[in-house]
């Protein structure tokens, strides 16, 4: 008896929908309250902005009866920070497009935005770690840690030791960490999940996963395994020239479309005293 079967069959594929393509890594400092975020360079000529600061006077002199004070003089710094432009571009053509699952521009629109968010919070995490001495300004608080795993007592206490009487929890916009140290956060008594922490003033801010000492913890991988950065609110500025942009162009002697983004952006650790970077003993030492 004669049985048609499947292998008799003309048997289409099927295929399921397109999945869109996933990027390792959260945006963390970008957007949080460690940034102040400024659009005055917009439309303004240059490349280069410039950081007026007035300097410190010294504490109030003990007078003497009868003996005239003498005067204290007065002090300016200037500190930079240069325009610095960013971009990607893909080239899709008409037969791709036509013939292919999916839509590739408005996938790449979508990654588009999102490497621009990643490519700015990966410029202020290296510029809060940076030594801004050639652009007229100076260093963070910089540290070792006793041990080599991420505890209260060995790396977060002098790390708050830092900022000596200026340390207040609510001043600071949080400690970052790699994932390498996530296991050590966690197990800390000093660790608070965010799961326990209510909808109180001491609630989980949106991204992090608890706190500790009352400063909200995030985990970034743009900060190198082994160091770890506690920051005050506003203590990084990211200036955009231009915002994300994205175009668009026909190339019809190729038969394709041309699609680009373009940003141009300044990063400045707007006060060095707003900063400690803290660095893990090396693991045996």
């Amino acid at each position: 008896m004669a049985q048609t079967t499947s292998a008799d069959m003309i048997v289409p594929e099927v295929w399921g929908d397109m999945a869109q393509a996933e990027f390792i890594g959260r945006v963390r400092v970008a957007g949080s309250a460690a940034v102040i975020e400024d659009n005055t360079l917009e439309g303004a000529p240059g490349d280069t902005i410039h950081f007026p600061k007035w300097g410190a006077l010294s504490d109030l002199d003990d007078l003497t009866e009868g003996t005239p004070m003498t005067p204290a003089k007065m002090s300016t710094s200037d500190a930079t920070a240069t325009i610095r432009e960013a971009g990607k571009a893909v080239e899709i053509t008409d037969t791709a497009k036509l013939t292919s699952l999916g839509d590739p521009e408005a996938e790449a629109r979508r990654q588009f935005g999102i490497l621009a968010a990643r490519k700015v919070d990966a410029a202020l995490i290296a510029q809060a770690q940076a030594d801004e001495t050639a652009q007229g300004g100076g260093n963070p608080y910089k540290f070792t840690a006793s041990s080599a795993k991420f505890t209260w007592l060995d790396a977060m206490v002098p790390a708050i030791g830092q900022f000596g009487d200026e340390w207040e929890p609510s001043d600071f916009a949080g400690l970052y960490l790699n994932s390498a140290q996530l296991g050590d956060a966690l197990a800390d008594s000093q660790f608070v999940d965010a799961a326990k922490l209510g909808n109180g003033p001491s609630a989980a801010v949106s991204g992090s996963i608890g706190r500790i000492g009352g400063v909200p913890v995030y985990i970034t991988n743009r900060i190198a395994a082994g160091t770890f950065l506690l920051m005050k609110t506003g203590a990084l500025g990211l200036l955009y020239k231009r915002r994300p942009l994205v175009e668009s162009d026909r190339d019809i002697l190729a038969r394709s479309t041309v699609v680009t983004t373009t940003l141009h952006y300044a990063v400045k650790r707007l006060d060095d005293k707003a900063v400690c970077v803290g660095t893990l003993a090396t693991s045996g030492a």
